[in-house]
């Protein structure tokens, strides 16, 4: 990408050249660094104390970037220990709750009420005949579907649909957040802001 900035830069004129350096916080680090280089070529840089506080503006720009994680960094803590810890707790918090609540579905659940008709329609062969006349085997199979999914959602089949969905999100969040913190522990630390070093 800075050579990119680097082969566009030569095209410009002086003033907008200019506009990099007077303005470095309005544009990418690469293209001021690029803008700055090619001042210098022309012989128009600007002076060494204004070279310095460039460079430690953008420097300063970068490190708060990196001491403003993203919300979940900042819930997964600043050093590897607590992150570690953490997941943990949370993803044993996730369980507790998901299997606590479906054990109280489970335990408290009423029998399923019996239908008014004394039968189920979808038990008789006229019933799905019927359905496949008007629909097609799609209609028949959509029904079926639509039975089975709302079956999910009441009496102990709701117990189980919240323990496998407790066991699917704690596995999600754990593969999650293990990742990201195995990012964050390799990333490298935010740039010092007391030490802004050379331009290019």
């Amino acid at each position: 990408m800075t050579d990119s900035f680097r082969d566009r830069m030569p095209a410009l004129p002086d003033a907008d050249l200019q506009r990099y350096a007077a303005r470095p916080l309005e544009y990418r680090a690469e293209a001021v660094e690029a803008a700055l280089a090619e001042l210098a070529r022309r012989g128009l840089g600007p002076s060494d104390e204004t070279l310095a506080e460039i460079r430690r503006s953008l420097l300063a720009r970068e490190a708060d970037l990196h001491l403003a994680p993203a919300w979940y960094d900042g819930l997964l803590g600043h050093d590897p220990a607590t992150r570690r810890t953490r997941i943990r707790r949370m993803t044993l918090a996730i369980l507790a709750v998901g299997f606590g609540a479906a054990a109280f579905v489970y335990l408290t659940a009423a029998p399923a009420a019996g239908n008014p008709l004394g039968y189920d329609p979808m038990d008789t062969k006229k019933y799905l005949r019927d359905l496949e006349i008007y629909g097609g085997k799609v209609n028949v199979l959509a029904t079926e579907f639509m039975r089975w999914f709302d079956g999910l959602w009441h009496g102990r089949s709701l117990a189980y649909t919240l323990a496998w969905l407790t066991a699917f999100t704690a596995t999600a969040f754990g593969w999650i957040t293990r990742r990201r913190a195995a990012e964050l522990d390799a990333a490298p630390p935010p740039p010092s802001r007391m030490e802004p070093g050379p331009l290019p």
